[in-house]
């Protein structure tokens, strides 16, 4: 098992417009437009924030997503208090799954769903 990067930041918005301009303005570029959501790249490379609007009565969300390698399973140290990890089908063609720090923040572990021989 091991985690390879973190592949993005997600975050919510209650103002795209507002939002996005504020990502663009730290020199992030708009890589993929989803109308109301979409995923920002530093120009220099590295890890990519996704931003999506939600309704202003919704609590606003912030997950880490970090890449693992397609054969991670076991339980690594103090996050699951030694059950196994279950990964999830997400609905854009990965698996998820989710940890805890020992201080109890919580992580999306990501993977490919049908990792490539390599």
């Amino acid at each position: 098992m091991s985690v390879e990067s973190i592949d993005y930041v997600y975050l919510e918005t209650h103002d795209w417009t507002r939002s996005a301009a504020f990502w663009e303005g730290l020199g992030f570029r708009l890589a993929l437009n989803l109308g109301r959501a979409g995923r920002f790249e530093p120009t220099s490379g590295g890890p990519g924030i996704f931003v999506e609007e939600v309704t202003a009565n919704q609590a606003l969300a912030f997950e880490v997503y970090l890449r693992v390698d397609g054969g991670m399973d076991a339980d690594p140290a103090g996050t699951r208090s030694g059950t196994a990890i279950s990964f999830e089908d997400s609905h854009w063609g990965t698996e998820l799954a989710r940890v805890r720090d020992p201080d109890g923040r919580e992580f999306v572990l990501q993977r490919d769903k049908d990792p490539k021989p390599g």
